[in-house]
Protein backbone atom coordinates (compact mmCIF):
# COMPACT_ATOMS: atom_id res chain seq x y z
CA UNK A 1 0.00 0.00 0.00
CA UNK A 2 2.95 2.63 0.63
CA UNK A 3 5.27 1.09 -1.91
CA UNK A 4 4.64 4.29 -4.01
CA UNK A 5 7.30 7.01 -4.51
CA UNK A 6 6.32 10.39 -2.29
CA UNK A 7 6.97 12.51 -5.17
CA UNK A 8 4.45 10.81 -7.13
CA UNK A 9 1.91 11.03 -4.12
CA UNK A 10 2.87 14.48 -3.77
CA UNK A 11 2.31 15.37 -7.01
CA UNK A 12 -0.99 13.96 -7.46
CA UNK A 13 -2.12 15.43 -4.26
CA UNK A 14 -1.35 18.93 -5.54
CA UNK A 15 -2.69 18.15 -8.79
CA UNK A 16 -6.40 17.25 -7.00
CA UNK A 17 -6.41 20.42 -4.65
CA UNK A 18 -5.18 22.63 -8.02
CA UNK A 19 -7.88 21.16 -9.71
CA UNK A 20 -10.63 21.93 -6.99
CA UNK A 21 -9.08 25.38 -6.57
CA UNK A 22 -9.69 26.03 -10.38
CA UNK A 23 -13.53 23.90 -10.54
CA UNK A 24 -14.47 26.74 -7.29
CA UNK A 25 -13.13 29.58 -8.96
CA UNK A 26 -14.45 29.03 -12.79
CA UNK A 27 -17.51 28.53 -10.75
CA UNK A 28 -17.40 32.44 -9.15
CA UNK A 29 -16.35 33.92 -12.71
CA UNK A 30 -19.72 31.80 -14.49
CA UNK A 31 -21.73 32.89 -11.00
CA UNK A 32 -20.56 36.49 -11.86
CA UNK A 33 -21.83 36.85 -15.55
CA UNK A 34 -24.93 35.53 -14.64
CA UNK A 35 -25.37 37.74 -12.16
CA UNK A 36 -24.76 40.58 -13.98
CA UNK A 37 -27.03 39.40 -17.51
CA UNK A 38 -30.06 39.00 -14.43
CA UNK A 39 -29.26 42.49 -13.03
CA UNK A 40 -29.74 43.55 -17.01
CA UNK A 41 -26.08 44.53 -17.39
CA UNK A 42 -24.03 44.74 -20.79
CA UNK A 43 -21.89 41.75 -21.10
CA UNK A 44 -19.02 42.02 -22.95
CA UNK A 45 -17.44 40.39 -25.91
CA UNK A 46 -14.24 39.92 -23.49
CA UNK A 47 -16.66 38.36 -20.45
CA UNK A 48 -18.81 36.44 -22.74
CA UNK A 49 -15.30 34.62 -24.25
CA UNK A 50 -14.28 34.86 -20.40
CA UNK A 51 -17.22 32.69 -19.37
CA UNK A 52 -16.76 30.33 -22.23
CA UNK A 53 -13.23 29.54 -21.11
CA UNK A 54 -14.25 29.13 -17.75
CA UNK A 55 -17.02 26.40 -18.77
CA UNK A 56 -14.73 24.75 -20.38
CA UNK A 57 -11.67 24.81 -17.74
CA UNK A 58 -14.40 23.80 -14.87
CA UNK A 59 -15.07 20.46 -16.70
CA UNK A 60 -11.63 20.26 -17.49
CA UNK A 61 -10.15 21.02 -14.19
CA UNK A 62 -12.87 18.67 -12.79
CA UNK A 63 -12.24 15.50 -14.69
CA UNK A 64 -8.82 15.82 -15.31
CA UNK A 65 -6.33 17.24 -12.17
CA UNK A 66 -8.98 16.84 -9.68
CA UNK A 67 -10.83 13.31 -10.72
CA UNK A 68 -6.28 12.04 -12.01
CA UNK A 69 -6.17 8.86 -11.03
CA UNK A 70 -9.30 7.94 -10.35
CA UNK A 71 -10.33 7.99 -13.51
CA UNK A 72 -7.19 5.76 -14.59
CA UNK A 73 -7.05 2.17 -14.50
CA UNK A 74 -5.93 -0.22 -11.61
CA UNK A 75 -3.60 -1.91 -13.65
CA UNK A 76 -1.49 1.45 -14.16
CA UNK A 77 0.05 0.93 -10.89
CA UNK A 78 -0.39 4.76 -10.52
CA UNK A 79 -1.10 5.55 -6.50
CA UNK A 80 -5.30 5.50 -6.05
CA UNK A 81 -6.18 4.27 -9.60
CA UNK A 82 -9.48 3.18 -9.21
CA UNK A 83 -10.80 3.04 -12.93
CA UNK A 84 -11.26 0.99 -16.21
CA UNK A 85 -10.35 1.49 -19.61
CA UNK A 86 -14.45 3.16 -19.58
CA UNK A 87 -13.30 5.25 -17.43
CA UNK A 88 -9.65 6.32 -18.95
CA UNK A 89 -11.35 7.17 -22.18
CA UNK A 90 -13.63 9.51 -20.98
CA UNK A 91 -11.31 11.64 -19.22
CA UNK A 92 -9.03 11.79 -22.02
CA UNK A 93 -11.91 12.54 -24.15
CA UNK A 94 -12.82 15.83 -21.70
CA UNK A 95 -9.32 16.48 -21.45
CA UNK A 96 -8.38 17.13 -25.00
CA UNK A 97 -11.87 18.52 -26.23
CA UNK A 98 -12.00 20.67 -22.84
CA UNK A 99 -8.58 21.75 -22.78
CA UNK A 100 -8.12 22.43 -26.32
CA UNK A 101 -11.05 24.67 -26.36
CA UNK A 102 -9.78 26.58 -23.49
CA UNK A 103 -6.23 26.91 -25.44
CA UNK A 104 -8.25 27.98 -28.72
CA UNK A 105 -10.22 30.62 -26.54
CA UNK A 106 -7.63 31.96 -25.03
CA UNK A 107 -5.92 32.51 -28.47
CA UNK A 108 -9.11 34.31 -29.78
CA UNK A 109 -9.04 36.48 -26.11
CA UNK A 110 -5.86 37.63 -26.53
CA UNK A 111 -6.78 38.57 -30.47
CA UNK A 112 -10.00 40.39 -29.37
CA UNK A 113 -8.30 42.51 -26.77
CA UNK A 114 -5.90 43.10 -29.39
CA UNK A 115 -8.57 44.20 -32.17
CA UNK A 116 -10.19 46.51 -29.14
CA UNK A 117 -6.54 48.43 -28.32
CA UNK A 118 -5.66 48.57 -32.16
CA UNK A 119 -9.27 49.81 -33.57
CA UNK A 120 -10.57 51.18 -30.57
CA UNK A 121 -13.70 49.47 -31.09
CA UNK A 122 -16.26 48.50 -28.50
CA UNK A 123 -15.98 44.91 -26.56
CA UNK A 124 -19.01 43.30 -28.39
CA UNK A 125 -19.94 41.28 -31.19
CA UNK A 126 -21.41 43.55 -33.92
CA UNK A 127 -23.53 40.94 -35.26
CA UNK A 128 -25.19 37.45 -34.61
CA UNK A 129 -22.80 35.97 -37.55
CA UNK A 130 -20.14 37.35 -35.42
CA UNK A 131 -21.08 36.10 -32.07
CA UNK A 132 -21.65 32.71 -33.63
CA UNK A 133 -18.03 32.75 -35.29
CA UNK A 134 -16.61 33.66 -32.03
CA UNK A 135 -18.41 31.97 -29.59
CA UNK A 136 -19.94 28.68 -31.33
CA UNK A 137 -17.72 27.86 -33.83
CA UNK A 138 -14.38 26.55 -31.32
CA UNK A 139 -16.39 24.08 -29.68
CA UNK A 140 -17.72 22.51 -32.57
CA UNK A 141 -14.05 22.09 -33.82
CA UNK A 142 -12.41 21.30 -30.78
CA UNK A 143 -15.34 18.55 -30.56
CA UNK A 144 -14.35 17.13 -33.60
CA UNK A 145 -11.13 17.21 -33.22
CA UNK A 146 -10.71 15.49 -29.78
CA UNK A 147 -13.23 12.60 -31.88
CA UNK A 148 -10.34 11.32 -33.97
CA UNK A 149 -7.95 10.07 -30.97
CA UNK A 150 -11.47 8.27 -29.68
CA UNK A 151 -11.82 6.27 -32.40
CA UNK A 152 -8.22 5.18 -33.09
CA UNK A 153 -7.97 4.22 -29.14
CA UNK A 154 -5.69 6.36 -27.86
CA UNK A 155 -6.90 7.63 -25.08
CA UNK A 156 -4.44 5.72 -22.20
CA UNK A 157 -2.91 6.36 -19.04
CA UNK A 158 -0.24 9.03 -20.10
CA UNK A 159 2.47 8.50 -16.78
CA UNK A 160 1.60 11.96 -16.01
CA UNK A 161 -1.36 10.64 -13.31
CA UNK A 162 -4.02 11.37 -15.88
CA UNK A 163 -5.38 9.58 -19.17
CA UNK A 164 -4.52 11.49 -22.57
CA UNK A 165 -3.45 10.90 -25.63
CA UNK A 166 -0.92 7.87 -25.19
CA UNK A 167 -0.02 4.63 -26.36
CA UNK A 168 -0.93 1.23 -24.64
CA UNK A 169 0.88 -0.39 -23.11
CA UNK A 170 2.75 3.16 -22.17
CA UNK A 171 6.30 3.28 -23.73
CA UNK A 172 5.29 0.75 -26.66
CA UNK A 173 6.09 3.71 -29.36
CA UNK A 174 9.90 4.48 -27.73
CA UNK A 175 12.66 3.11 -29.06
CA UNK A 176 13.89 0.71 -26.26
CA UNK A 177 10.44 -0.88 -26.42
CA UNK A 178 10.17 -4.53 -28.12
CA UNK A 179 6.83 -5.33 -27.90
CA UNK A 180 3.92 -4.21 -30.06
CA UNK A 181 1.12 -1.47 -28.93
CA UNK A 182 -2.50 -2.77 -27.86
CA UNK A 183 -4.05 0.44 -28.19
CA UNK A 184 -2.82 3.88 -29.90
CA UNK A 185 -0.31 2.88 -32.02
CA UNK A 186 -1.16 6.77 -33.96
CA UNK A 187 -0.29 8.29 -30.17
CA UNK A 188 2.59 9.79 -31.59
CA UNK A 189 0.89 11.43 -34.93
CA UNK A 190 -2.15 12.65 -32.81
CA UNK A 191 -0.12 14.09 -30.41
CA UNK A 192 2.36 15.91 -33.25
CA UNK A 193 -0.63 16.92 -35.00
CA UNK A 194 -2.40 18.45 -31.49
CA UNK A 195 1.20 20.10 -30.17
CA UNK A 196 1.10 21.82 -33.88
CA UNK A 197 -2.29 22.96 -33.64
CA UNK A 198 -1.45 24.09 -29.71
CA UNK A 199 1.42 26.02 -30.94
CA UNK A 200 0.01 27.70 -33.89
CA UNK A 201 -2.65 28.83 -30.86
CA UNK A 202 0.20 30.03 -28.99
CA UNK A 203 1.54 32.13 -32.29
CA UNK A 204 -1.29 34.28 -31.80
CA UNK A 205 -1.43 34.33 -28.39
CA UNK A 206 2.66 35.58 -28.71
CA UNK A 207 1.83 37.80 -31.37
CA UNK A 208 -0.87 39.35 -29.57
CA UNK A 209 1.08 40.11 -26.30
CA UNK A 210 3.82 42.12 -28.37
CA UNK A 211 1.09 44.30 -30.50
CA UNK A 212 -0.28 44.95 -26.97
CA UNK A 213 3.30 45.55 -25.14
CA UNK A 214 3.56 47.94 -28.13
CA UNK A 215 1.02 49.76 -27.82
CA UNK A 216 0.99 50.37 -23.92
CA UNK A 217 4.48 51.87 -24.87
CA UNK A 218 3.51 53.86 -27.78
CA UNK A 219 0.72 55.65 -26.13
CA UNK A 220 3.14 56.47 -22.59
CA UNK A 221 5.20 57.97 -25.06
CA UNK A 222 2.81 60.24 -26.89
CA UNK A 223 1.31 60.88 -23.38
CA UNK A 224 4.81 62.14 -22.15
CA UNK A 225 5.59 64.10 -25.11
CA UNK A 226 2.56 65.93 -25.37
CA UNK A 227 3.11 66.19 -21.54
CA UNK A 228 -0.84 66.16 -21.16
CA UNK A 229 -3.30 64.64 -18.73
CA UNK A 230 -4.35 61.14 -20.45
CA UNK A 231 -8.43 61.48 -21.54
CA UNK A 232 -10.66 59.05 -19.85
CA UNK A 233 -11.37 57.17 -23.20
CA UNK A 234 -7.86 56.58 -23.42
CA UNK A 235 -7.48 55.29 -19.81
CA UNK A 236 -10.08 52.91 -20.18
CA UNK A 237 -8.53 51.84 -23.55
CA UNK A 238 -5.28 51.42 -21.42
CA UNK A 239 -6.96 48.88 -18.56
CA UNK A 240 -8.09 46.60 -21.56
CA UNK A 241 -5.02 46.49 -22.67
CA UNK A 242 -3.80 45.82 -19.43
CA UNK A 243 -6.25 43.40 -18.66
CA UNK A 244 -5.64 41.50 -21.99
CA UNK A 245 -1.59 41.43 -20.42
CA UNK A 246 -2.51 39.63 -17.46
CA UNK A 247 -5.17 36.82 -19.17
CA UNK A 248 -1.46 36.14 -21.39
CA UNK A 249 0.61 36.24 -18.56
CA UNK A 250 -1.83 33.66 -16.70
CA UNK A 251 -2.13 31.49 -20.06
CA UNK A 252 1.92 31.24 -19.52
CA UNK A 253 2.39 30.68 -16.87
CA UNK A 254 0.16 27.67 -15.84
CA UNK A 255 0.43 26.06 -19.31
CA UNK A 256 4.17 26.46 -20.21
CA UNK A 257 6.15 23.69 -18.30
CA UNK A 258 3.17 21.45 -19.98
CA UNK A 259 4.75 23.24 -23.36
CA UNK A 260 8.47 22.03 -22.47
CA UNK A 261 7.34 18.73 -20.81
CA UNK A 262 5.15 17.57 -24.31
CA UNK A 263 8.04 18.98 -26.59
CA UNK A 264 10.80 16.80 -24.62
CA UNK A 265 8.22 13.55 -24.72
CA UNK A 266 8.36 13.87 -28.51
CA UNK A 267 11.75 15.09 -29.45
CA UNK A 268 13.34 12.39 -27.58
CA UNK A 269 11.45 9.25 -28.24
CA UNK A 270 8.15 9.11 -26.42
CA UNK A 271 10.05 9.32 -23.16
CA UNK A 272 7.99 8.28 -19.89
CA UNK A 273 7.78 10.59 -16.77
CA UNK A 274 9.04 8.09 -14.79
CA UNK A 275 12.03 7.79 -17.03
CA UNK A 276 13.04 11.19 -16.28
CA UNK A 277 14.75 10.86 -13.04
CA UNK A 278 14.27 14.76 -11.37
CA UNK A 279 11.01 15.02 -10.22
CA UNK A 280 11.10 18.87 -10.20
CA UNK A 281 9.50 19.07 -13.53
CA UNK A 282 6.41 16.85 -12.52
CA UNK A 283 6.68 19.19 -9.30
CA UNK A 284 6.13 22.42 -11.28
CA UNK A 285 3.76 20.71 -14.04
CA UNK A 286 1.42 19.31 -10.91
CA UNK A 287 1.53 22.65 -9.45
CA UNK A 288 0.66 24.59 -12.60
CA UNK A 289 -0.96 22.91 -15.06
CA UNK A 290 -4.39 23.30 -13.15
CA UNK A 291 -4.65 26.54 -11.93
CA UNK A 292 -5.67 28.14 -14.90
CA UNK A 293 -8.74 28.62 -13.48
CA UNK A 294 -7.70 30.41 -10.16
CA UNK A 295 -5.03 32.57 -12.42
CA UNK A 296 -8.26 33.33 -14.72
CA UNK A 297 -11.05 34.69 -11.66
CA UNK A 298 -7.85 36.60 -10.36
CA UNK A 299 -7.21 38.88 -13.86
CA UNK A 300 -11.26 39.07 -13.53
CA UNK A 301 -11.89 39.92 -10.16
CA UNK A 302 -9.02 42.57 -10.70
CA UNK A 303 -10.67 45.34 -11.40
CA UNK A 304 -14.28 45.09 -9.20
CA UNK A 305 -11.61 44.64 -6.08
CA UNK A 306 -9.34 47.46 -7.06
CA UNK A 307 -12.44 49.76 -7.30
CA UNK A 308 -13.86 48.89 -3.82
CA UNK A 309 -10.48 49.34 -2.28
CA UNK A 310 -10.64 52.28 -3.56
CA UNK A 311 -13.94 53.25 -2.27
CA UNK A 312 -13.23 52.62 1.22
CA UNK A 313 -9.40 51.63 2.07
CA UNK A 314 -10.40 51.54 5.72
CA UNK A 315 -11.97 48.23 5.00
CA UNK A 316 -11.01 45.21 5.37
CA UNK A 317 -9.18 43.14 2.20
CA UNK A 318 -11.30 40.18 3.05
CA UNK A 319 -14.28 42.33 3.20
CA UNK A 320 -13.50 44.23 -0.17
CA UNK A 321 -13.12 40.05 -1.01
CA UNK A 322 -16.71 38.91 -0.23
CA UNK A 323 -17.89 42.03 -2.26
CA UNK A 324 -16.03 41.35 -5.22
CA UNK A 325 -17.29 37.84 -5.22
CA UNK A 326 -21.54 38.97 -4.70
CA UNK A 327 -20.97 37.79 -1.09
CA UNK A 328 -22.73 38.91 1.73
CA UNK A 329 -20.00 40.47 3.92
CA UNK A 330 -20.34 38.98 7.59
CA UNK A 331 -21.06 41.66 10.07
CA UNK A 332 -17.73 41.30 12.19
CA UNK A 333 -15.95 42.27 8.71
CA UNK A 334 -17.76 45.22 8.49
CA UNK A 335 -15.71 48.86 9.39
CA UNK A 336 -19.06 50.13 11.46
CA UNK A 337 -19.24 47.50 13.48
CA UNK A 338 -15.40 48.04 14.76
CA UNK A 339 -15.65 51.66 15.27
CA UNK A 340 -19.06 50.82 16.88
CA UNK A 341 -17.31 48.77 19.17
CA UNK A 342 -14.59 50.91 19.70
CA UNK A 343 -16.60 53.71 20.11
CA UNK A 344 -18.91 51.30 23.02
CA UNK A 345 -15.75 50.14 24.63
CA UNK A 346 -14.14 53.76 25.00
CA UNK A 347 -18.03 54.90 26.25
CA UNK A 348 -17.73 52.19 28.87
CA UNK A 349 -14.14 52.53 30.21
CA UNK A 350 -14.97 56.71 30.57
CA UNK A 351 -18.19 55.35 32.70
CA UNK A 352 -16.28 52.49 34.18
CA UNK A 353 -18.30 49.78 33.35
CA UNK A 354 -17.16 46.56 32.29
CA UNK A 355 -18.77 45.18 28.73
CA UNK A 356 -20.94 42.12 29.76
CA UNK A 357 -19.36 38.88 28.65
CA UNK A 358 -21.52 36.12 28.28
CA UNK A 359 -20.69 33.14 30.88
Amino acid sequence: MDDYPKHQKSAILLMKLGGLLSVTACAFIMRNVIIRYHRGERIRLTHKLVFELSLSLFWASFFSPFMSTWMVPRDSGAYQAAGNTASCTLQGFVDSFMYGLSVLLNAILALTYCIIAKTGTKDEARSKRSRWMILGLPPILCFLLACKPLFDKAYNYTDFHVCGIAEHPLGCLSDNYDSECERGESARELKIARFTCICLANLVIVVSVFVLVWHVMKSEKRMADTNILSEPSNDLTMKVVWQGIWYIAAFFFCWGPWYVWQWRRIMHGMETMSSVESPALAYFISVTYPLQGVANACVYFRPSYRKFRERDRAEWRIASVFRTLDLNVPGWLSVDYWRSLTVRLRDDDSTGQSVPTLS
